[in-house]
């Protein structure tokens, strides 16, 4: 009886381990607008992203103070990659990278396409140890 029980209970743990193992390469969702916000050198900073999610691909837009970029990235599993790219007379791109937790994202960003670590003012641009955060914003009715 007891090999019956156990001819019968092994596949059903094979198939719970390989259910999880595949659940956890899903990558989560995170379509719709978030507001994130982060912490740099001159304070917080913050503005709305439209994702757009196929698969593990993200797209987007960025609606913030310095302008409206467009938005690409990446999922893996939990964890998102993100870019925001502003062109202009000084372009730079800021790339975001962290994980999501249900209604939540937080992580680290670096700053790239400054010229020696400057910006434009003839500050010191580097990041030390940028943060940045999200909140998923409810779907308007």
């Amino acid at each position: 009886m007891a090999k019956r029980l156990l001819f019968l209970f092994v596949p059903v743990l094979i198939w719970a381990a390989c259910s999880t193992a595949i659940a956890e390469d899903k990558p989560v969702n995170v379509t719709g607008k978030w507001q994130i916000s982060w912490e740099a050198r001159i304070g917080t900073e913050q503005g709305m992203v439209q994702f757009q999610q196929t698969g593990k691909a993200l797209t987007g837009t960025f609606q913030g103070q310095h302008g409206t970029p467009k938005v690409s990235g990446s999922l893996e599993g939990r964890d998102i990659f993100f870019t925001l790219e502003f062109p202009g007379s000084h372009p730079f791109t800021i790339v975001f990278s962290g994980s999501v937790t249900d209604d939540r994202m937080a992580g680290k960003f670096d700053l790239q396409g400054l010229e020696d670590g400057y910006d434009w003012h003839g500050e010191n641009a580097r990041s030390t140890n940028y943060s940045w955060n999200g909140i998923r914003q409810p779907k308007s009715p």
